[in-house]
């Protein structure tokens, strides 16, 4: 009873101004009140509890009522404009007047762009954070005619919504990769006729929404898969696809012009991590009845685990510079895993739709089969230029050859290759200007002025190319246009004797298929 009187008797006459004065007491405060009134300390200190939890919950409640008669007075004059609205009046004649029902449809479609706009900023603030890439919150919205004042109130945004659209088509095209590179039957079959694996395009329709959307009409799917062990370090292929020159050196023969159109991103942290860059390329078959592929596409490289690379390109769009592109390329690239011997085990798949009209029926069937641009052509141009850098360093092969002569050799077996080849497919074809019209059974014959005379003949020079099918086999023809049995068939090198003055072997060793030779030829019997 004491206790209780003494603890009435604080609340009476001093509990409440001490805790207006101080409503958390320390604890010589508290043990302080806790002597004068004959009471344990934990019996004041609940009761300062309590207090502030009495306080908070009357001050909650008085809120509250303030909340409801504050909604119940907006509601009552959102009642009262809804019945202006159904009865408008003119301001000039005060006769009734009429709201297009366009006005409110418009109203509605500017807020669900705003709501729209702010829900992709989100998403794709977090799949820049997914792909390490730093990102502002914010990003640039055109200008919306629908609504000036709220265009202006979204203009505040500093990176463009474009490169978030990029970055959330990369993270669907690189899922898309990563499972094509993963799984394996059903969805891929063995390739009989160009190497690697085909795609099983009703098994893809089954597991994929399609990344570019609908096919166009008249557009066939091609799509394989390839792998092998490359002597290369994933960082060295790395930066040759991060580079237009490099991966067109790379795979020469294959890329007739490339250039990087935008860089959106370099990586974060030093690396390549999170590479974003904006691409065109044209991509070549060597025949005048297969066009060449142009391209415009992004390319997006991420770093999936330690010692792992995906690179996944797409088409950003259906059309190049005002024209309706022939060729699509859907989510295609490579993965890139690190060996413990310094190689590289690299899975890379190909997955294009074209207009399959543009081919010649003579090259449908082979274009495809994945043979012309399918995954196998890539790895095996990549595995090519891997033993033509291990054989140019080599110590034992043609080692009377110095080093610098190696390159040069090499050098300008590539710009021998790259006009070659820009003859044949009209690679950037504005530089050349057709001389006869080509027919099925006549060849193309071409003329291009060189007027730079760097690295090529000054003058006009003329091209003829024409594409026949033989009854051969393809090893037993290459066999025949190598030197040794040239002068059988050759025109050119009839009757005469034709030496070879410098071999320097491209491969693993002197009898690789894959070579460059100077050959000296000399007229006899005339």
């Amino acid at each position: 009873m004491y206790t209780s009187f003494s603890l009435f008797c604080f609340v009476s006459f001093c509990g409440n101004r001490f805790f207006e004065k101080n409503p958390h007491p320390t604890e010589k405060e508290r043990t302080e009140i806790a002597n004068k009134l004959n009471i344990t300390i934990n019996k004041v200190k609940f009761w300062f509890q309590n207090k502030r939890t009495q306080l908070k919950s009357q001050k909650e409640r008085n809120e509250n009522v303030m909340l409801k008669q504050e909604n119940e007075q907006l509601r009552l004059e959102n009642l009262a404009m809804a019945e202006v609205l159904k009865n408008p009046l003119c301001n000039k004649c005060g006769a009734q007047a009429t709201i297009p029902d366009g006005s409110i449809h418009t109203h509605k479609v500017v807020i669900e762009n705003a709501r729209l706009k702010e829900e992709l900023a989100n998403f794709a603030s977090q799949v820049s954070q997914m792909f390490g890439i730093p990102l502002p919150n914010k990003v640039t919205i055109p200008g919306d005619n629908l609504n000036p004042i709220m265009s202006r109130s979204l203009m505040d945004y500093d990176i463009p919504i474009q490169r978030n659209e990029y970055l959330v088509q990369a993270s669907r095209a690189m899922e898309e990769l990563l499972k094509l590179g993963n799984v394996n039957a059903p969805l891929w079959n063995r390739n009989m006729e160009g190497g690697g694996e085909t795609l099983n395009f009703v098994e893809h329709e089954r597991a994929f929404p399609p990344c570019l959307g609908t096919k166009p009409p008249g557009f066939v799917s091609e799509a394989t898969r390839a792998r092998s062990m490359v002597p290369m370090t994933s960082a060295t292929l790395l930066e040759a696809l991060l580079n237009a020159d490099q991966w067109r050196e790379m795979f020469m023969g294959m890329i007739g012009r490339c250039t990087t159109m935008e860089v959106l991103s370099n990586g974060t942290g030093g690396s390549k991590n999170g590479a974003l860059q904006l691409m065109k390329a044209e991509i070549q078959f060597i025949s005048p009845l297969v066009p060449v592929r142009v391209l415009k596409f992004i390319r997006f490289a991420k770093q999936q685990a330690q010692g792992q690379w995906i690179v996944v390109d797409f088409s950003i769009d259906s059309g190049i510079e005002g024209h309706m592109s022939m060729t699509r390329r859907c989510p295609s690239g490579c993965i890139l895993h690190d060996m413990p011997n310094g190689f590289t085990m690299v899975t890379w798949i190909e997955h294009t739709e074209y207009d399959e009209q543009s081919v010649s029926h003579q090259y449908r069937q082979l274009i495809n089969s994945g043979v012309g641009f399918g995954a196998q052509r890539w790895i095996s141009a990549l595995l090519r230029r891997c033993e033509s850098i291990t054989a140019i360093m080599s110590p034992t092969l043609n080692h009377h050859l110095l080093q610098d002569t190696k390159r040069s050799l090499r050098g300008l077996a590539q710009r021998m290759m790259s006009i070659f080849c820009g003859g044949v497919c009209l690679t950037d074809g504005e530089q050349w200007d057709l001389v006869d019209h080509h027919a099925p059974s006549r060849p193309r014959i071409m003329a291009h002025n060189y007027k730079s005379g760097f690295g090529e003949p000054m003058g006009i020079v003329t091209s003829a190319t024409y594409s026949v099918w033989t009854p051969t086999n393809h090893q037993h023809l290459f066999d025949m246009l190598k030197t040794k049995d040239r002068c059988i068939w050759d025109v050119i090198c009839h009757r005469i004797a034709v030496r070879n003055m410098i071999h320097l072997p491209l491969g693993q060793d002197e009898t690789s298929p894959n070579c460059i030779s100077i050959l000296y030829s000399n007229i006899v019997g005339l």
